[in-house]
């Protein structure tokens, strides 16, 4: 036994000092009952003393636990795979019977594949990892923790030994610490496999127009070989040459020159002569060349130019683009320093485009901003959008002014259809996802009912107000998928039996339905119509382009409402959003005005505020907070704001810039200038200093490598800029930097997605504003496709430093280990359980006086019911005695006779001894007798 805490033993002196001070105060009890009641006590006290000591048990191990660690990442080929899976096989059969194995399968991520157990057949690993990745590292934690107790410890890596994730060395000291030995079974592509790979191409961050510059491609092959290195920019070749690669790694210079300012991605592609993995075969990197601000502009259409027109006048660079020009890769949008949004609608970008939007401006500081138009803000269904988010104007209008009452109801097809899932999500979730956000766009006085249509009407949410808006969300979450398809004609029945009971300014009902599974017309167009007049309006969402869509088309237009047609369900939420805010009079203000305007925008800096002409009509919405409004409407409603988001400076115009509700600014010859300062103020502007960026990835990190001057070539003394990267899925990293000598600094951020990684180094241009200079990498394949042969030397070193050795056979992987170790338990609750069993008994032996020799004797006679009754015990037996020698004179007098006279009293002389006594002075029996006599000598004197 042991004790992890054996000062506390030393609390057994003062408890025993106790109990012997407080024997003398104890009175009352017999000095046995005593004695037992005070070993009790003590007994008690030395138990919970022990319990806080923690006294544990040792135990040898018996038996070996061993889990084999198995490599199933991408670089692992299948034959290596079945090498593996036989080499634990054969282990598994010939495991002792107090031995156990278990399996980890690993990738980018760890599984426990088999938990240890005993002798058994085993059928190779089962699981599914992602063999995207290695983390060697992570597999070694898992199996350290699936490990049984009681038994001695080893982990069998069966791996190629190339992480891409993780640090497998920092594993293994742990392992050392903790007693587990690290085996190894080495895989991997043979080393006579023919195999050629890109391993970096790598151009500079940052360059001027017509100053030269070189491209380094770094290849590696495991043979010598010839092969032809392919470079393209932009997705034009600019070179092909043939190459000699020597067997390992070769590096090849190619000369550059960029007349033209812009953002240039750079992509090499190598054709070897022997190559066993083609997806290992590219290179990418990025060069920014700057020059004067580059600006896109997207619209719906293309047709009315006279913002990209006046743009242009103003010296700014212009790509205009339709909808469907949108960029949907983050390095598109790196060439520009400002994105315009010139009424374009939601519907023509994705969700992770507009990701990728927000994270350029957020992130890389482009300017964004937003012109309004029917297809904008509200009306453009950009509520709750990521885009939404950098915007500086809030778009829930609803619960900051007032407007009409509006009750909607929404009947969402319910059909088997609506079940499929798309992204992983059925698209009734979907519905009841858009009608959830339907209900958050509206204020607390509205209604709004939603109910499923397929054999029947299900109504999961009645008509009510939304007082309490989490209630009826929960609600409509209880939409589900039934059978059939949706009726139109009983939906319609159904929308109008209950909307015509409503007394709101505005009841509006939106169908959504499959486009191709609409039954039963029957009089629908009729009862559309009928609702119309009586002021209800029905607008129509159509999933897919089916044979139905003509009809519902019809369904939409006899309503006066709108037609959206959609193929991708997760477009309903702005859909709803959108048709939602127009149909209920709170997306657009009709009125003509001239803007109030307030000083200190570079915007508006020479203009008059008597100059600026009218406008018609603007996109209801909220400053929000910390933005500033420099152009409002009578109402005080926000015409003109910007604000700062992130990196970049961020805009919005409410009103439009073509010539439906700015036809006077359209015509205004201050339009131009307006527009150009209001581009270049919130366009991305380039940092005073240079800073040279070197980035490579390993590992699954990025380690970016920053040389920082000012504009005479001296080094920075120290780096006061703010580094950020933001990744291939738009998420947002910052870095921090240390310097490494004058003017260099380096940092390391998370890098293990696919795609391309663009950093920005920001300084502070006053005022909030800040200047950018960006760069950034690609990765273009997972390094898993990198690795050409086993990484035995890593392997090695782990295996070395916890004691373990290469493996040859699976037998060897159950040899015991040096040390088995012991397993050790703690007792200390046992030591409490035993205290509070005892803590009763400690109580009663004081409180209770039991008569244990009549209980024993008792007891005994019932154990031995034919054995001869026992003799008087020998304090009656004494007492017997006594008696018999009490005179006859003594006796009382028989009837009809007188007392006797009393004999004369003979007092003993002094120094002459007592009589001697009858029983012994320390008994009962003595002193009650002696008590006796004494009061027979009182009254007899």
């Amino acid at each position: 036994m042991r004790f992890t805490d054996p000062w506390y033993a030393l609390l057994l002196l003062p408890v025993l000092a106790g109990l012997w001070a407080s024997w003398g105060s104890v009175h009352g009890m017999a000095k046995g009952r005593k004695r037992f009641a005070f070993a009790v006590r003590a007994v008690l006290a030395a138990l919970l003393v022990l319990a806080l000591a923690g006294p544990q048990s040792r135990r040898p191990n018996q038996g070996m636990a061993t889990v084999f660690v198995v490599d199933r990442s991408d670089s692992v080929q299948d034959a290596e795979r079945d090498r593996a899976d036989a080499f634990v096989r054969e282990a598994m059969q010939k495991l002792g019977p107090d031995d156990m194995a278990g399996v980890v399968a690993f990738g980018a991520t760890p599984l426990l594949d088999s938990a240890p157990g005993g002798r058994r057949d085993f059928p190779g690993v089962q699981s599914k990892v992602d063999g995207s990745a290695s983390d060697i590292a992570a597999a070694i934690r898992l199996a350290s923790a699936s490990f049984p107790e009681g038994k001695a410890r080893r982990i069998v890596m069966l791996t190629d030994g190339n992480e891409t994730r993780g640090d497998l060395m920092q594993a293994a000291e742990v392992a050392a610490s903790e007693g587990v030995p690290l085996d190894f079974f080495a895989l991997g592509i043979k080393a006579e496999q023919r195999e050629a790979s890109v391993v970096e191409l790598s151009t500079p961050s940052e360059r001027r127009a017509a100053e030269p510059f070189e491209a380094r491609v770094v290849v590696e092959s495991t043979v010598q070989q010839r092969a032809t290195l392919v470079i393209d920019r932009d997705g034009a070749v600019v070179s092909r040459q043939p190459v000699l690669l020597d067997k390992g790694k070769t590096s090849i210079v190619l000369d550059q020159r960029l007349e033209d300012p812009g953002f240039y991605r750079y992509r090499a592609t190598l054709e070897p002569e022997f190559d066993s993995d083609r997806r290992n075969n590219i290179g990418a990197s990025f060069t920014t060349v700057r020059g004067k601000p580059r600006v896109l502009v997207l619209q719906g259409s293309t047709n009315h130019q006279d913002l990209a027109q006046a743009l242009s006048r103003q010296g700014l660079d212009v790509d205009l683009r339709g909808g469907d020009g949108v960029p949907v890769r983050a390095e598109d949008l790196q060439p520009y320093d400002a994105v315009f949004l010139n009424d374009l609608d939601a519907k023509f970008m994705g969700a992770r485009q507009m990701q990728i939007l927000r994270a350029a401006a957020r992130d890389t500081g482009i300017g964004l901003a937003m012109v309004g138009g029917e297809g904008s803000f509200l009306p453009g269904g950009w509520y709750g959008t990521p885009v939404a988010d950098a915007l500086p104007v809030d778009l829930n209008v609803r619960q900051r002014k007032s407007f009409p009452s509006t009750t909607v109801l929404v009947i969402a097809d319910a059909s088997g259809s609506m079940a499929m899932p798309e992204d992983g999500v059925q698209k009734i979730q979907l519905a009841a996802k858009a009608a959830e956000e339907t209900v958050k766009l509206l204020s607390a006085m509205d209604r709004v009912g939603v109910a499923g249509s397929a054999d029947g009407i299900e109504l999961v949410a009645p008509i009510q107000p939304l007082k309490d808006k989490p209630g009826v969300i929960s609600q409509i979450r209880k939409l589900r998928p039934g059978g059939g398809g949706i009726y139109a004609e009983p939906s319609m029945q159904f929308a109008q039996k209950q909307l015509l009971k409503e007394d709101t300014k505005v009841r509006h009902f939106i169908l959504l339905a499959d486009g191709a599974d609409v039954d039963t017309y029957g009089n629908s167009l009729a009862i559309v119509r009928d609702m119309f007049l009586q002021k209800v309006t029905t607008s129509v969402v159509s999933i897919g382009d089916g044979k139905d869509v003509p009809f519902l088309k019809q369904l939409a237009a006899a309503g006066g409402g709108r037609f959206y047609l959609t193929n991708k369900a997760s477009k309903l939420p702005a859909i709803f959003t959108q048709d939602v805010a127009v149909m209920s009079r709170s997306a657009i203000e009709e009125i003509t005005f001239v803007p109030e305007m307030r000083s200190g925008e570079e915007a508006l800096r020479g203009f008059a505020p008597s100059e600026l002409p009218a406008l018609f009509a603007y996109c209801l919405a909220d400053v929000k907070p910390l933005a500033r409004a420099s152009l409002l409407s009578p109402k005080k409603d926000p015409v003109f704001v910007t604000w700062q988001y992130g990196l970049a400076r961020t805009l919005a115009f409410t009103s439009d810039a073509q010539s439906r509700w700015a036809a006077r600014w359209v015509q205004w010859p201050g339009f131009g200038r307006f527009w150009g300062q209001a581009a270049r103020s919130i366009a991305r502007r380039s940092t005073q200093n240079d800073y040279q960026f070197a980035v490579a990835q390993d590992g699954g990190k990025g380690r970016i490598s920053l040389k920082a001057t000012d504009r005479l070539g001296n080094p920075l003394p120290a780096s006061q800029a703010e580094v950020t990267v933001s990744s291939p899925t738009g998420e947002s990293q910052s870095v921090s930097l240390n310097q490494e000598a004058p003017g260099v600094f380096s940092g390391n951020f998370k890098a293990d997605e696919l795609g391309s990684y663009i950093v920005s180094v920001a300084e502070s241009a006053g005022g909030g504003a800040k200047r950018i200079a960006t760069s950034g990498f690609s990765i273009p394949y997972p390094p898993e496709y990198r690795q050409a042969a086993a990484n035995s030397a890593l392997l090695t070193a782990a295996s070395a430093l916890t004691g373990g050795e290469a493996l040859a056979r699976p037998v060897d992987a159950l040899r015991p280990v040096p040390n088995p170790g012991e397993t050790l338990t703690d007792l200390w609750p046992w030591f409490l359980l035993a205290s509070l069993l005892l803590l009763p008994f400690d109580v009663g032996v004081r409180r209770v006086a039991l008569p244990l020799k009549a209980i024993l004797a008792g007891a005994l006679a019932r154990l031995h019911p034919n054995r001869a009754p026992q003799t008087a015990p020998e304090t009656m037996a004494r007492l017997r005695q006594a008696k018999s020698r009490v005179t006859p004179a003594e006796a009382g007098p028989t009837a009809g006779q007188k007392p006797p006279a009393p004999a004369p009293r003979v007092e003993p002389r002094a120094g002459t001894p007592h009589a001697p006594q009858d029983s012994p002075p320390g008994s009962t029996a003595g002193r009650l007798l002696d008590a006796k006599r004494q009061k027979r000598a009182g009254r007899n004197p």
